[in-house]
């Protein structure tokens, strides 16, 4: 079997903020992801800094970044870029402290490049990220074999990302139909039997309208494992992740509007008795 292509690099964030381990992409020959990772973005006649968004695992907050570009040897001079062959290093700095840094080391190989290692981790991050933000809507099981999904999927391990990535899935869309069958006088058979995309339109009310627009991806969690290799499920990975997040920020939301209406109910009735 011949060796797979690395794909083109969507964006530096991609590389910094989701990329796990060993990812291997390839980098425009127009260099413009080139001069942010190695601080050579001119503005105005000058250099200037790269600002990213992304979050802190020091602050637990959402923040912006300053790239801290890779420094290059004198004797490696700029107009040899294209064909560098070396392991470099960079980080990128919290707008909130100056020392709060995520380190990153890389592999570049004449314009494609590799992450070989990340402080704090990328699963350390995604995990503290999702934790501060879905606390209260994740738990659980939910919450344990997601966080077993994130770290596969960080140190590369595809196929067993996927498993449980799938779980929490199947359990989040179960648990809206299990929701809403009372009211809607559904039968458990008649959704037991569908598949992946046939669920989510059979639920397509009570599921967020982008994730139903979309919904004939999702069948791909429907695959046996025997159907996709590793780096399939990598390529997923980010896809099935993000999809969970769309259902816990409706979620999330929900609960939410629900506390608003409580407060405020409170409030009246406390008017209402002066």
């Amino acid at each position: 079997m011949s060796e797979r292509k690395p794909i083109p690099l969507p964006s530096v964030e991609t590389l910094l903020f989701k990329a796990p381990l060993y990812a291997t992409f390839t980098l425009n020959d127009d260099l413009s992801e080139v001069k942010i990772l190695y601080g050579r973005v001119i503005k105005n006649g000058r250099q200037a800094d790269t600002k990213l968004d992304g979050f802190c695992p020091f602050c637990k907050r959402d923040t912006t970044f300053t790239v801290d570009g890779i420094s290059i040897p004198g004797g490696d001079p700029w107009n040899n870029i294209k064909d560098r062959y070396a392991f470099d290093q960079m980080s990128v700095s919290c707008a909130r402290s100056e020392h709060h840094l995520i380190r990153y080391y890389f592999l570049v190989r004449k314009l494609t490049i590799q992450k070989i290692g990340q402080h704090p981790s990328l699963a350390d991050i995604a995990i503290d990220e999702m934790r501060e933000k879905y606390r209260s809507v994740l738990r659980g099981e939910n919450w344990s074999e997601l966080y077993k999904a994130v770290g596969l999927a960080a140190h590369g391990e595809g196929i067993g990302s996927f498993v449980y990535l799938r779980r929490v899935f199947e359990r989040l869309i179960q648990s809206r139909f299990d929701e809403f069958k009372d009211d809607e006088g559904w039968k458990d058979d008649d959704f037991k039997g569908l598949r992946m995309d046939e669920k989510i339109a059979f639920l397509q009310d009570h599921l967020p309208s982008y994730l139903v627009e979309i919904r004939k991806i999702y069948s791909i969690f429907s695959k046996g494992i025997h159907e996709l290799d590793n780096e399939a499920c990598l390529d997923f990975f980010d896809v099935g992740k993000r999809t969970i997040i769309i259902i816990l920020d409706d979620d999330l939301k929900k609960q939410q509007e629900l506390s608003t209406r409580k407060e405020l109910a409170a409030a009246v009735a406390k008017f209402s008795s002066d």
